[in-house]
């Protein structure tokens, strides 16, 4: 390899400092600075370059061999071009031929006699008896075998190849102002390198025939129950240059009253310090606080993603005896008063669940976000599959209790004055004492007059029939003793207007249905109580009441309050409607929506307003849904 010179045609720099070149300044050429013009190709150059000034640099042909330092600023925030592209090019193989020779000969016959003496056995009666037990269970043995690879001809492989095409790549760095020189400029010669072909050339011979087996055994792991909770948003594409850091979001600002605003104050001032005015940020609707206001509507926002975090457990009360959960549903309807519950867990749990000496069943406790549920036991069944046992739980909620086989079956009435109310706490005593029940009153009360009301049965028969009689029903806590007196139709669908408890849009549910049907339009109803009743006629106000629906008659219609709340009832149920199915996770700002709550599910331009007469929860980790059934009354 020649060697390379380097021709100045200025005198060269004073001693003591290296010649500095900077390369990435457009800007021009400052004076005095340093100006590189060369051609060909460098071969051999070694040498250490700082780049500290802005130089501008123009160059044609091919550089080879050359070594340098820069100091340089590297941003890795940038998109990535390609930087090069290989292309091979091949010719046909040369086809070769080969004979086989094979050699054989006529095998020699062989010749054999078989003999066998035998005669009748002797007949023995014998009784056989065989144990066995279930054997281990293998999951799988696995077996390989193999055989011999086709042969490759052993022959070196010659390969040929030509020089590729020359690339050319534009590369763009970065550089930083770098300190002025005042330098001469410099030329250089070069030469080209000396071009190599290599002639590469590879031998192999045929391997090792090789068998083997594998055999493995195993058997049935413990089940694992594990919630696993991610967080992410969606990602966009990061733009050239550098990126900057992304901001989070920020929460809503605080709630703004209209004005006229009226101020609280909950501290008396102190005349020895100076007044000032500390305002508590109190934000009403979805988010962090206090949470809305009674009787705001909860709107749930549009967002592209719905991170939630789902938490499902269960364990025995008594003990706090955790049992692990495969999965876990949970239902309740305006038509029922109990919870529905059901859930798979391991067959080892079994023991835990067994009831007590006294035949009680086990009162268990669901958390679900946070929100305990309490069931009772009632049936176990057992099921077994290839590599899983499970045990299958079903029960309903505390207020199982109330009805058989866990409470008898007795005669109610009353002998004196009392308000529908009372009756229902005279329902929950015995010999006049509770017994632990009580009862939430959202109906308009009304006064029974004494030996009106008669009844035979169980506890919650008895308050059904009080609840029925103005068109409410029953609903139960959650998880204490505690059943809710509820009206069918809070208000007339007729009067719906735009409030609502919850507003849903269709980007937060992940499944939807709507079913019509089609009831008598009735728009006059007549109710009626029995001995000591009143009669109503109730019509729908803006109608002619021509469409009568058929008579009701109970013995606690004693007042014309009880008469209006039941002939509503009678009537909103007339009409067109459509049942509509929402499936939706469990938010944190909704929680689980019961029967009973006014919901408003807007898609696009289409809103369905209607109220919730099922829920259904179900919960396999991780994911927890609930399925809501919305009465709606189109227009």
């Amino acid at each position: 390899m020649a060697a390379t010179d380097l021709l100045f045609s200025q005198l060269p720099n004073p001693p003591g400092g290296p010649v500095e070149i900077v390369f990435g300044d457009d800007s021009g050429v400052p004076a005095g600075a340093v100006e590189l013009l060369a051609s060909g190709t460098i071969t051999g150059l070694r040498g250490s370059i700082v780049a500290r000034v802005a130089t501008r640099l123009g160059a044609a042909g091919t550089i080879t061999g050359l070594r340098g330092s820069v100091v340089a600023t590297y941003d890795v925030n940038v998109e990535r071009p390609v930087a090069a592209t290989t292309r091979n090019g091949w010719q046909n193989t040369q086809r070769l031929r080969t004979s086989q020779q094979q050699r054989f000969e006529q095998a020699r016959p062989t010749y054999a006699a078989v003999q066998a003496v035998w005669q009748n056995a002797t007949h023995l009666g014998a009784v056989h008896q065989a144990r066995w037990q279930q054997a281990r269970q293998l999951a799988a043995i696995v077996h390989q075998a193999l055989q011999q690879a086709q042969r490759v001809a052993s022959a070196p492989t010659l390969q040929r190849f030509e020089d590729a095409q020359r690339l050319r790549v534009t590369t763009q760095q970065r550089l930083q102002q770098a300190r002025p020189l005042a330098t001469a400029p410099t030329a250089q010669r070069f030469e080209d390198a000396t071009r190599l072909r290599h002639l590469l050339r590879s031998s192999f011979e045929d391997a090792t025939r090789r068998q083997a087996a594998a055999r493995s055994s195993f058997g049935h792991g413990t089940p694992l129950s594990r919630v696993i909770a991610a967080h992410y948003e969606q990602a966009r594409k990061p733009g050239p240059g550098v990126s900057r850091p992304v901001q989070p979001p920020q929460p809503d600002p605080c709630y703004l009253p209209t004005l006229p605003a009226h101020l609280v104050f909950d501290d008396l001032a102190d005349s020895s310090l100076p007044t000032h005015l500390v305002f508590v940020c109190e934000r009403h609707g979805p988010g962090p606080g206090p949470g809305p206001e009674p009787g705001e509507t909860i709107v749930v926002p549009i967002r592209r993603v719905y991170v939630v975090i789902n938490e499902a457990r269960l364990r025995r009360v008594d003990g706090d005896i955790q049992i692990p959960t495969f999965t876990m549903s949970m239902s309740l309807d305006t038509d029922s008063w109990a919870w529905g519950f059901s859930a798979d867990v391991p067959r080892g749990a079994l023991p835990n669940l067994q009831p007590s000496n006294f035949g009680d069943p086990v009162e268990l406790e669901a958390w679900v976000n946070g929100v305990p549920y309490r069931f009772l036991a009632e049936q176990l069944s057992t099921s077994r599959t290839f590599g899983r046992e499970s045990l299958r739980i079903s029960g309903r909620g505390l207020t199982a209790t109330l009805d058989a086989p866990y409470a008898p079956t007795l005669n109610f009435g009353n002998t004196a004055a009392r308000t529908a109310q009372q009756l229902m706490g005279d329902v929950l005593t015995v010999n006049g004492v509770p017994f632990g029940w009580t009862v939430d009153w959202q109906l308009t009360d009304w006064l029974v007059p004494g030996n009106v009301w008669t009844h035979q049965g169980t506890y919650v028969g008895a308050l059904n029939s009080i609840v029925q009689a103005a068109g409410g029903y029953l609903q139960p806590h959650e998880s204490d003793k505690v059943v809710k007196a509820l009206l069918r139709y809070p208000t007339a669908p007729w009067n719906w207007g735009a409030a609502a408890d919850f507003e849903l849009p269709a980007d937060v549910t992940t499944q939807e249905g709507i079913v019509w049907q089609e009831n008598p339009r009735y728009n006059r109803v007549f109710v009626s109580g029995v001995s000591a009743g009143v009669l109503g006629q109730v019509t729908r106000a803006g109608t002619d009441g021509a469409s009568i629906a058929p008579m009701v008659t109970d013995a606690l219609i004693t007042h014309a309050d009880a008469a209006r709340q039941r002939g509503v009832r009678e009537l909103a149920t007339g009409g067109r409607q459509a049942m509509v199915s929402l499936q939706l996770p469990v938010l944190e700002t909704t929680g689980v929506i019961p029967p009973g709550k006014m919901v408003r599910y807007v898609d696009g331009t289409t809103q369905h307003l209607g109220l919730v007469r099922a829920t259904n929860i179900g919960w396999q980790a991780p994911t927890l849904r609930q399925t809501l059934t919305v009465e709606t009354h189109p227009a």
